[in-house]
């Protein structure tokens, strides 16, 4: 079983893990006729049901994102622009990118709201003299200072607009009209963000995967770093017109003192930092997505019942059906529905897997797992997801062996000693034909089990930008963590998970969340360890979002106590669970 994270720019997590042993299945009729006589019937069963409250938001505003262009970083605007939009996909916003360079005069006015990500420290130096970029970010700064509109501002260059208003109005005219002003960027090791009195982490990486560039990064303990701690540091000279709604903190730094980390001003709101960087499930990105609700104006009042969701993750036809049985059993108990990411076929095609017997190639229907989960989807209890077709590719270890479970199926990638990944990008025959057809493939093989799935989970959330786009013709839901390719260059990739359901994100996916990982106790090399007591916290820091969903998945293989332990655990802390195609909208 291999579970491993991978740091860039954000933080997304990436699991495998190889199936258990069971006996030969017997072969089953997949002729085409008999495929289609099992969807017929299954088509004649299905239908649309009411989704749970607060899962639908209205329909979006308009929405512009800026962002810095230039510098030997420059990449990184367009990325965490992807990432805020997607964040906003949950309020169905009509989202806009655009370099700041190629902003309009009075544009901001044709929108509800203006977010600008200064990822580039002075941007407007990188500007060539006299042209069009260079004026098109002057009249943003003059449109931010002197217009009455929405502005979310993050990072740097908040000093231009300080001094370019104080420039025309006199000095001290910003902070009379604002409330505060700019006072310096200070490196205190602010390292947690105190939101709604919770203690946030301020990008702090949990634990470094093999390989992770580490430079500048100061030991907070025993396997954490934390690699965001610079910070815009603000003077507040008029309380009554400025709201803090968040501070910033160092635990390591005893010298340092609270700073203003989010504030609004009148129609300006402003973040001491980019909430993307080094983000994990207990960081101040959670506070960003709970004051989107604020800035997006949303209506959903604050203290909104959470929910909780939870899938089993891995099942394949060779896992052992025993554990399936004993844990969706215990969940029966609890009158808990559940999701279960499933891979319609185990193939071993290099006959390296001991536990399967021999058998190198398994398909669902007639297997033992198969008819367990019939069992528990005729019981409205198992909610299937279509997780990759075989969970692996071809007959060349991707990067593992080529088994179920272990290997990566839309997506090429390669291992270092040191046991770090190289993410190289689409398979070989990768094409929106090749995606389509090997789906439908594995649908196929899921309706002749009798089930029908209701959305679909990328192997290792991996898979090319083309796939994703072409598997949203058969599944428009999407139950996991993503990995999206960057418009800034073919190989660079970024993940995201998602605090709550996204209604539509840029690949025009509904995401389901899976907000608060997994149990994890014996990690591959190098990698963390998480238990209940680790999912419980997450589940408690989530609660900070006001429609958060704490969502978590499972490996049957695993036992039933760890599941017990965090079911117990989140509802004790106030979640209430609910069947997972409920937030897609559609239950079979």
């Amino acid at each position: 079983m291999r579970h491993f994270f991978i740091f860039a720019l954000v933080v997304t997590v990436i699991t495998a893990c190889g199936g258990g042993s069971t006996p030969d299945q017997p072969k089953t009729d997949t002729s085409a006729a008999a495929v289609d006589a099992a969807n017929n019937d299954l088509r004649g069963k299905s239908g649309a049901i009411v989704p749970q409250p607060g899962t639908g938001m209205p329909e979006g505003k308009k929405v512009l994102i800026l962002h810095d262009a230039s510098g030997p970083y420059g990449h990184v605007g367009i990325e965490y622009s992807i990432l805020l939009a997607n964040l906003l996909g949950h309020f169905n916003a009509d989202v806009s990118i655009k370099p700041v360079g190629e902003y309009s005069a009075g544009a901001a006015g044709n929108y509800a709201v203006t977010f600008y990500i200064g990822s580039t420290y002075e941007e407007r130096n990188y500007l060539s003299t006299q042209s069009a970029a260079l004026d098109a970010y002057d009249q943003f700064i003059d449109d931010a200072g002197t217009g009455n509109y929405k502005i979310a501002w993050f990072n740097y260059n908040i000093w231009r607009l300080n001094w370019d208003y104080d420039a025309v109005h006199g000095f001290g005219a910003f902070a009379n009209r604002f409330g505060f002003s700019f006072k310096g960027i200070e490196n205190n090791q602010y390292n947690r963000v105190n939101y709604k009195s919770v203690e946030l982490h301020k990008g702090v990486v949990v634990h470094p995967n093999p390989g992770a560039n580490l430079a500048g990064c100061y030991p907070e303990g025993t396997g954490a770093y934390a690699c965001a701690q610079e910070m815009n540091i603000l003077t507040i000279t008029k309380p009554e017109l400025v709201k803090v709604w968040a501070t910033a903190y160092s635990t390591i730094n005893t010298e340092a003192t609270a700073q203003p980390y989010v504030l609004e001003a009148g129609n300006l709101w402003y973040f001491a930092d980019i909430p993307f960087t080094y983000f994990s499930e207990e960081d101040r990105y959670l506070a960003l997505a709970d004051l989107l609700h604020e800035i997006m104006e949303s209506g959903v009042p604050d203290g909104v019942a959470n929910t909780a969701m939870v899938r089993f993750e891995d099942v394949s036809p060779a896992i052992d059906p025993k554990d399936l049985d004993a844990a969706a059993k215990l969940l029966e108990n609890y009158k808990i529905p559940f999701a279960v990411a499933t891979v319609p076929l185990y193939v071993d095609p290099l006959d390296l897997n001991p536990d399967d017997g021999g058998n190198n190639q398994i398909r669902l229907p007639g297997s033992d797992v198969g008819k367990v989960l019939k069992k528990y989807y005729k019981k409205g209890l198992a909610n299937i997801i279509h997780h990759g077709t075989t969970h692996q590719w071809s007959d060349t270890p991707n990067p593992y062996n080529a088994v179920t479970g272990d290997d990566f199926e839309f997506f090429r990638v390669t291992i270092n000693p040191d046991n770090s990944l190289n993410f190289l990008g689409a398979v070989d025959d990768d094409s929106s034909s090749w995606a389509i057809d090997r789906m439908q493939m594995g649908k196929q093989l899921i309706q002749y089990t009798g089930l029908a799935p209701f959305a679909w989970e990328a192997p290792h959330y991996m898979a090319s930008e083309t796939d994703y786009l072409a598997i949203n013709s058969e599944y428009p839901v999407h139950y996991g963590r993503m990995l999206y390719t960057s418009p800034a260059a073919a190989d660079r990739f970024i993940g995201q998970f998602f605090p709550y359901v996204i209604e539509k994100d840029i690949y025009g996916y509904r995401q389901l969340p899976e907000s608060i990982a997994n149990i994890e106790p014996e990690p591959f090399a190098g990698y963390r360890s998480l238990f209940p007591a680790d999912l419980i916290r997450h589940a408690q820091k989530l609660k900070v979002v006001r429609d958060g969903v704490a969502s978590f998945f499972y490996h049957p293989y695993l036992g039933t106590q760890y599941l017990d332990d965090v079911i117990k655990g989140l509802k004790a802390e106030g979640y209430n669970f609910v069947a997972p195609c409920t937030l897609a909208q559609y239950c079979p």
